[in-house]
């Protein structure tokens, strides 16, 4: 599916009606900050509240032209401490890697965007679902494309940028192992996300950016049987705030 949306994305370039082959070269990296406010995580037998972590994400992009290619990332962190109903102490480590080529209307107030998504996420439950009087460690990884549309819209000293994505398919394995021994089990996943972005973007000074807004993130998946029981449902809101360092106009 991304093979596909890169190949469009392309095609829609090559008519050369959308956008101007002159535009400025830019290289942009970015750090931010996103404090998780009135999150919740929803699994097959619970539903617990999102602790307040304020979530930091390095972003950097590359614009040649009417194309960008823009990325962001969670790098490995400290695990996340938590409190279970039913399985008791956790601790939650997750990574993320997105990225997306995005291809702009003249004057680059307008954009669509394709790319791909990955979560990589370790849980260790206190106690396990299946085998009581244990503890469990979830390791999962999943992984699609999404498609978006972006804005960059003049607003007095600065400029708002919107971004709405939609990732259709997400597909992952979550892979479970037990203290005592127990039998690995092997999970089959398929999700879906929608991501909605808006961010106010100022400069400060020839070659610094100052960023804030905030961004609503809505995921779910689940277990790719017949039956689909729910595996996770994270949902959040993110205000955001964030520097980043500018070269070009």
């Amino acid at each position: 599916m991304l093979l596909a949306a890169l190949t469009v994305a392309g095609a829609l370039g090559a008519t050369a009606s959308l956008a101007r082959a002159d535009d400025p070269f830019q290289t942009t990296v970015g750090i931010s900050l996103n404090p998780i406010a009135g999150g919740y995580h929803e699994s097959f037998d619970d539903t617990i509240s999102l602790p307040p972590v304020p979530v930091p994400l390095i972003e950097a992009s590359q614009r040649l032209g009417p194309f960008e290619i823009a990325g962001y990332g969670l790098p490995p962190t400290v695990a996340i401490p938590y409190t279970d109903a039913i399985q008791g102490s956790t601790s939650l480590r997750l990574t993320i890697f997105d990225a997306s080529l995005r291809l702009w209307a003249p004057k680059r107030r307008f954009g669509i965007e394709a790319g791909e998504t990955i979560y990589n996420q370790t849980t260790h439950y206190a106690t396990a679902d299946f085998y009581p009087g244990t503890d469990e460690r979830q390791y999962s990884r999943i992984a699609g494309a999404h498609y978006g549309v972006i804005a960059h819209l003049p607003f007095r000293s600065g400029e708002v940028e919107i971004e709405s994505r939609y990732a259709p398919v997400l597909l992952g394995t979550q892979t479970s192992t037990y203290g005592d021994g127990a039998p690995t089990r092997f999970d089959p996943e398929r999700g879906e996300q929608i991501d909605e972005n808006v961010r106010f973007i100022r400069r400060a000074g020839t070659h610094a950016q100052l960023i804030a807004g905030v961004r609503y993130v809505n995921f779910t998946a689940a277990y790719d049987v017949p039956s689909r029981p729910l595996s996770d449902r994270n949902c959040a809101v993110l205000p955001s705030i964030g520097y980043r360092f500018v070269t070009g106009p």
